[in-house]
């Protein structure tokens, strides 16, 4: 990929399980949206976590992952976000 793709970090948003579910219920009762249970998030998040474990580590190990924690307000997530980002303009 390197070859095509100047690659200079990949933000990890990274929350506990129970702040990523709550914030999935909310937006299920804002949107409407009837598959956001808890059981149904719960598989989500293990598929989710079983299927970037290897490319998370891959890029861990060219020291490209910037972890943002994602358990923060939105405001704070967005500026770790624009401190990370200051680093490659």
């Amino acid at each position: 990929m390197s070859d095509r793709v100047n690659l200079q970090c990949a933000l990890l948003f990274d929350c506990d399980e129970k702040t990523s579910i709550n914030r999935c219920m909310e937006r299920g009762r804002d949107s409407g949206r009837i598959d956001d249970n808890e059981e149904t998030l719960k598989k989500r998040i293990a598929t989710y976590q079983g299927s970037t474990k290897a490319v998370i580590q891959y890029y861990e190990k060219e020291n490209l992952v910037k972890q943002i924690d994602a358990s923060n307000d939105v405001e704070k997530v967005y500026e770790d976000v624009q401190n990370v980002m200051k680093n490659f303009k």
